[in-house]
């Protein structure tokens, strides 16, 4: 059912809002040229995807997790470490395609909540 507590509808929603979180993640560090530290980068983005559906436990796991986010440089070089010569524009231009690709899942399961008339 789409109102039942654990339905399928229910957790189509709660992915969304994840996919959103990471949808802006991967953008945010593809776009903060000049910044090192990602810790405000995964707030903000935090903040304008999942913070408002979060209760106080959670949103507390949020910003210790934020702690633990590595820099922008660190974080491309893993991103970017499979053996091959990738440059950090490969790795950015990657974190962008992948970022609008999710970006494009969010908006059809956006598209599906309103066509079927269910709470977003």
């Amino acid at each position: 059912t789409t109102h039942a507590k654990h339905s399928a509808t229910t957790a189509l929603l709660w992915l969304h809002r994840e996919l959103a979180f990471v949808k802006e993640l991967l953008l945010g560090v593809a776009e903060a040229h000049g910044i090192s530290d990602m810790s405000a980068k995964f707030i903000e983005c935090y903040d304008r995807t999942l913070r408002v559906h979060h209760n106080m436990m959670s949103r507390s796991v949020y910003t210790v997790a934020a702690k633990a986010v590595p820099y922008r440089e660190d974080m491309l070089r893993a991103l970017g470490h499979d053996g091959l010569d990738h440059t950090d524009t490969a790795v950015l231009t990657d974190l962008q395609t992948y970022g609008n690709a999710i970006g494009t899942v969010v908006k059809y399961i956006e598209t599906f909540y309103i066509n079927n008339k269910l709470l977003m």
